[in-house]
């Protein structure tokens, strides 16, 4: 085998290309000369938002959106003031594990307004109010949420934000210093050709932090035949060729095997993947006011005008059921003359997922 390196090998070692070959990594004075951005990484992330956001803000709207990234680079300071529409609002994303920091979010107040109208059974003509804050809030923390269940399964670690916080935007006193920040833009497009702006301006620390870790979960596995040397007969990638049939039943004649490649099971992932199946599956859900008991002959007895008497009191929350399993409780409320109920509280995410099985 040669010896001598190929210049694409050169460039690789150097770090002077990113992991998808387009040669377009820079680096970030602020975060040091060896800290090499690989926006290609960071593109990567925000396809996982752009998914997800698709799909929980139609489910939420009841109308088709679809979310793409426009750009996603260095935060150009001098043009950033002019590609943001204002009066904007800006929303902190805390994280409290998986990554460290907090990501602001920022949207005109027009595209807010509209948001949140078309969240409260509107027409999405409403003038911008106090009220959207709350509205945008809880809209953006839901995206987040599947957001951030689909990140942490791609990197294989847990990861989840914290209280969203809604503030007034003004480029004279950003949150944090705009030089030191990526940025990224998404265009959320919906029905009869409306486009809302979202802008998330990313703390070079941990835009660092997502890189590495995206470009380490999407690199591929190395295998044998990747190894150079190791693919000789009894080099040290027969380590992971031997250890395919181990798992076989021999007395069964199963031909599957679960199979290790670099240390790494096949398992990997294997979890979340299987819940992303189940995802589409429908389920009864129910709101259940309260329970008693009668006997055969007082339900007999029933007619127009009866009263059965529940064993809850007036003004208690009422369970949410789905499965016949209380996942949550809330308070009866009325939309558009339709029953609807506010949730007040959910038991835990361990305690829901038992449920749904």
């Amino acid at each position: 085998m040669s010896e001598i390196l190929s210049q694409e090998q050169i460039d690789n070692l150097l770090g002077q290309k990113d992991m998808f070959g387009t040669g377009a990594s820079t680096t970030n004075d602020s975060a040091g000369a060896s800290d090499v951005k690989n926006y290609g990484a960071l593109g990567k992330v925000f396809e996982i938002f752009n998914e997800q956001a698709s799909t929980v803000i139609s489910t939420i709207l009841n109308k088709h959106v679809s979310c793409e990234t426009i750009s996603c680079a260095q935060t150009d300071v001098g043009a950033a003031p002019g590609a943001i529409e204002t009066p904007a609002l800006s929303l902190t994303i805390p994280f409290k594990n998986g990554l460290k920091g907090s990501l602001v979010c920022v949207l005109a107040k027009k595209d807010v307004a509209y948001l949140s109208d078309l969240m409260m059974m509107g027409d999405g003509t409403a003038a911008y109010c106090d009220d959207h804050k709350d509205a945008i809030v809880e809209l953006m923390g839901q995206v987040m949420g599947s957001f951030t269940t689909a990140l942490g399964g791609k990197l294989g670690e847990s990861v989840g934000v914290d209280q969203l916080a809604a503030t007034e935007f003004d480029f004279a006193a950003p949150p944090f210093p705009l030089d030191a920040t990526d940025m990224a833009t998404i265009k959320a497009s919906l029905e009869k050709g409306r486009e809302c702006k979202v802008h998330f301006f990313i703390p070079a620390a941990m835009s660092l932090e997502l890189m590495g870790k995206m470009a380490k979960a999407s690199r591929p596995e190395e295998t044998g035949a990747e190894m150079g040397d190791a693919n000789i007969l009894g080099g040290p990638g027969m380590s992971d060729i031997s250890s395919m049939g181990q798992g076989r039943n021999a007395d069964s004649g199963d031909s599957f095997v679960e199979t290790s490649l670099s240390g790494h099971s096949l398992r990997t992932g294997a979890g979340h993947e299987n819940i992303d199946m189940l995802l589409d599956v429908d389920l009864d859900v129910y709101i259940e006011l309260g329970r008693t008991n009668l006997s055969i002959k007082r339900v007999l007895d029933l007619s127009p005008g009866s009263i059965v008497e529940l064993d809850r009191m007036a003004g208690e929350p009422v369970d949410l059921l789905v499965n016949d399993k209380v996942v949550a409780k809330g308070e009866v409320v009325v939309v558009d003359e339709n029953f609807g109920i506010r949730i007040v509280s959910l038991v835990s995410a361990e305690d829901r997922i038992k449920s749904l099985k």
